[in-house]
């Protein structure tokens, strides 16, 4: 859920925070997941549905039915490669989308009626409102959109840039196969439309709050830094 803007934010502090085996392509690998989900990357070789690409579980919370990344079954599958830095940015990955769609749905929504496909939203200001999925996304989309512009403009992000290796460490993720093209245009995307692309937004958050936003950047930051420490992968 988060933006790569946010993920690129995170991942720039835990690096700051621990040692890291080749923080470029780890950082990179923070946003491969989405690569092949059609919205970021042009052209990619294959593009994915039904969220595969981050190992989803059925879960319920709050009444609504969702998916979230399967966190344990990644780390079982890959637990003996988490020395690899594209393994271990792609496991970060999963950890923050997870924590930050449960934080969402555990705050933010719940089911008003099956019936109609309602849900009760609580807003930024505390207030509530009746509405469907379909009407708060633009809603919530926003809000991350205003929040990636301001961690853009006022957080100093170390970019990823190409490097061959990717493609040699990826070859451990058994689902999926990257092309040389799919990763030169991730990172041609992220130089033109974020590296690059400094805008100024006007600061009005509806769901979130930008506090809960910053709290969020860096409760990730400390679930990371323990997952990398305790399991002793650096």
């Amino acid at each position: 859920m988060p933006s790569w803007t946010i993920h690129l934010a995170i991942v720039n502090k835990v690096c700051k925070e621990v040692n890291v085996k080749n923080t470029n392509i780890f950082t990179f690998a923070n946003i491969m997941p989405d690569i092949f989900e059609g919205h970021n990357t042009p052209n990619t070789s294959r593009v994915v549905k039904d969220y595969s690409t981050h190992y989803p579980y059925h879960t319920c919370i709050n009444g609504m039915e969702i998916d979230l990344p399967d966190i344990k079954k990644f780390k079982k599958e890959y637990k003996a490669h988490f020395d690899n830095p594209v393994i271990l940015g792609y496991y970060t990955h999963l950890l923050t989308d997870n924590y930050w769609n449960v934080q969402l749905y555990k705050k933010h929504y719940k089911i008003s009626s099956k019936d109609k496909n309602l849900l009760e939203i609580k807003l930024s200001d505390g207030t509530t409102k009746i509405c469907s999925f379909a009407e708060i996304q633009p809603v919530k989309h926003k809000d991350l959109r205003t929040f990636s512009a301001y961690l853009n403009n006022e957080y100093t992000i170390q970019f990823p840039t190409y490097d061959k290796q990717i493609l040699e460490y990826a070859k451990e993720l058994k689902e999926f196969t990257y092309t040389p093209d799919d990763i030169i245009n991730t990172v041609k995307y992220v130089d033109e439309n974020i590296k690059n692309k400094k805008e100024k937004i006007e600061e009005i958050y509806q769901l979130y709050s930008k506090q809960e936003l910053l709290d969020y950047i860096d409760t990730s930051v400390e679930l990371i830094k323990e997952e990398i420490l305790e399991s002793n992968r650096i």
